[in-house]
């Protein structure tokens, strides 16, 4: 059982990596987006109220 699943997992992995191949700006791109939305949660910005009522 566990060699089967380990071959599905390395099938996988080939599958994705030869994607990774040929859409390489569609994989930029995802990666730009993971990060920016990384960073926003990271550094969240948070609103004074009393300058708000200003």
């Amino acid at each position: 059982m566990t060699f089967a699943l380990q071959t599905l997992f390395e099938l996988a992995l080939v599958i994705i990596a030869f994607w990774c191949i040929f859409n390489e700006d569609r994989l930029i791109a995802f990666e730009k987006n993971l990060a920016s939305l990384i960073r926003r949660k990271r550094l969240k910005v948070v609103r004074n109220k009393a300058l708000e009522n200003i």
